[in-house]
């Protein structure tokens, strides 16, 4: 046996079911492992989350299978889930998501609360043996601890259990590589809080680490996102010193592949089966219901009005950027809605005082609000658009510098010092886009309906979509 061992890991993650560049990731995969298995040096293919996203139609249609599907084919053999597995997918479709998973799913801080173990499906960490190094696989998720607990889950903190599986593992082999679905941020504070973690492979932040980063004896490597590129960190163990004597990271361009053939087609397959499935009337419409981000529109008021309704709030409130489709008057189909609606977002529901709920919206009627580009916080759109409103009525100056002279709250006028419940969603809670609603009391999140589904029940509601056409924002003249 040679005195030391070479290991090569290829890591994706935060892949969001961009299926374009998936065939591409196998064919990394594959000629990668190949080059390297043939110089008899040892291979791990893992991803680290977020693979699914429920924008995409053939995640959509199949509850994550496509990805599953596409994960076999790739020869992945370890991966952890992100958050949009964990608080997308109501428990139980992740329940059967990994049903038939030829790889190993490892989720060390997800507790079934029925058992207080990690569910059937996954391990809680996993220990890869070849005949000259034993390689131990930990993976934790980040821990949404509310979210989770909404859809039926406990999670444990990362940080305590982390120093214990390294306790217990460490004197049993000899490398220990973690998949964190924490972020980067997170992924630092291991590195300088827990010895004995060799590896640390990082989604979730989407960082683009091009040779990785050294904290102490530990390396965090990140692939960015999408798919764009696949991670590949290279690692020397000295068997007769005990010890890793070499360890570096690089990435590779996935457009540098070509595509695998064979995952073209049975995607392709999947696509014509999610086209198929998703074609099925989902609600009928009693009117057109076009978009505008720059402007007040129906469809706005009806989104806005729909969570109002959805939360049982006095008020409601959804930026026009949220719609990115128009739909037509007549059957509006699962596909209609989700081109309209991809946005993995759920209602929630806070109490404001009239001087909060009056912040909101004077913020909401500034341009450079209405035009602001957002990313990330489950938001799948462009720009943050006009504020859709149900439940008000406000006079504004319009101008560079917009004004509101006054606002009626359901017939009334608004009162600062009264609250208000106000039915919103959920990205207003973590992005601080407005202040005065992340900063709200008594906040409550409505899972696992994403806003899709309740169009799909709201739509078919002709007198709330009727009074859409009501304008609600009323311009007075200077």
């Amino acid at each position: 046996m040679a005195d030391t061992c070479t290991l090569h890991i290829l890591h994706t993650n935060d892949v969001h079911s961009n299926f374009a560049n998936m065939p591409q990731i196998a064919s990394c995969l594959r000629q990668n492992r190949q080059g390297w298995e043939a110089r008899g040096e040892r291979v791990l293919t893992v991803d680290i989350g977020d693979h699914v996203d429920r924008m995409s139609l053939k995640t959509e249609a199949t509850w994550g299978r496509a990805n599953v599907g596409v994960m076999n084919r790739s020869g992945y053999q370890y991966v952890t889930i992100g958050n949009n597995e964990g608080i997308t997918f109501p428990k139980e479709k992740l329940d059967a998501l990994y049903e038939h998973a030829d790889f190993t799913v490892v989720a060390g801080n997800l507790i079934e609360p029925a058992s207080g173990r990690t569910p059937q499906w996954a391990v809680p960490y996993a220990v890869h043996q070849w005949p000259d190094l034993r390689v131990a696989i930990l993976g934790v998720t980040i821990p949404f601890v509310p979210f989770y607990r909404m859809m039926g889950w406990d999670l444990r903190e990362p940080l305590p259990l982390i120093r214990e599986q390294v306790a217990m593992l460490r004197p049993q082999v000899d490398v220990i590589v973690l998949l964190s679905h924490l972020g980067y941020q997170a992924d630092c504070r291991l590195a300088r809080e827990v010895d004995g973690l060799d590896v640390i492979l990082g989604g979730h932040t989407h960082h683009l680490l091009e040779h990785g980063e050294r904290i102490g004896r530990t390396l965090i490597a990140q692939a960015g996102r999408y798919g764009e590129h696949v991670g590949h960190v290279r690692l020397t163990w000295d068997a007769a010193a005990k010890q890793v004597s070499g360890l570096c990271a690089e990435l590779f361009r996935t457009k540098d592949y070509l595509p695998e053939p064979e995952l073209d087609d049975f995607l392709r397959r999947e696509k014509q089966a999610a086209e198929t499935l998703l074609a099925r009337p989902a609600v009928s419409l009693s009117a057109d219901l076009d978009i505008g981000w720059s402007n007040e529109t129906p469809f706005g008021s009806v989104l806005a009005a729909s969570l109002r309704k959805w939360t049982g709030a006095e008020v409601g409130l959804a930026n026009g950027g949220l719609l990115l489709a128009p739909l037509k008057r007549g059957t509006v189909s699962y596909k209609d809605l989700l081109t309209c609606v991809p946005h993995p977002i759920n209602p929630c529901a806070v109490t404001l005082t009239g001087e909060q709920l009056l912040g909101v919206l004077k913020r909401a009627v500034q341009p450079e609000m209405v035009q602001r580009e957002l990313r990330g916080f489950g938001f799948r759109g462009i720009q943050i658009g006009w504020m859709g409103i149900d439940g008000l009525r406000v006079w504004y100056r319009p101008g560079e510098r917009p004004d509101i002279e006054r606002v009626e709250v359901n017939g009334q006028p608004l009162e600062p010092g009264r609250t208000y419940r106000v039915g919103t969603v959920d990205m207003f809670m973590f992005s601080r886009l407005f202040p005065e609603l992340a900063d709200g009391g008594e906040i409550r999140f409505y899972l696992p309906e994403l806003l899709r589904e309740i169009l799909a029940v709201t739509l078919g509601d002709d007198e709330l979509v009727r009074a859409g056409f009501q304008p609600r924002w009323l311009p007075v003249s200077i």
